[in-house]
């Protein structure tokens, strides 16, 4: 301490940071979910991505298609089959969907083309 005639002054301390400036993330203990926006997201799963009501078929591509030309093969039942059939033949596979086409007239000037999934097919699974 240095003394200033008859009154001694206290040395200033060491410049610290006030708390104000300090942010919630350092004086906190380890990161929450909500701190870190980048570690919530998650990837779209497949089913969010298709047509409502949307049946989908799975299909072997043949072996010796036609330069580029896609070929069906064997249809098979569900997406996992199709995933291992085609492993195991050494071939690709297709997944089809079904639409068809609607005009939707209203009060609009224009009719408006939609596609509607086709549910409840007639095909052989």
């Amino acid at each position: 301490m240095a003394t200033n005639g008859l009154d001694t002054v206290p040395e200033p301390k060491a410049a610290q940071p006030s708390p104000e400036g300090k942010s919630a993330r350092s004086v906190s203990g380890p990161k929450t979910a909500s701190e870190n926006p980048a570690s919530q997201r998650r990837r779209r799963a497949r089913k969010e991505t298709q047509e409502p009501g949307t049946v989908e078929r799975f299909f072997l591509a043949e072996a010796n298609g036609n330069s580029g030309v896609p070929m069906l093969g064997r249809e098979l039942p569900s997406e996992g089959d199709a995933i291992v059939e085609a492993f195991r033949a050494g071939v690709n596979f297709f997944t089809l969907s079904e639409f068809r086409t609607c005009a939707e007239t209203s009060s609009a000037r224009f009719p408006v083309i939609k596609k509607e999934a086709v549910r409840n097919s007639n095909h052989p699974s």
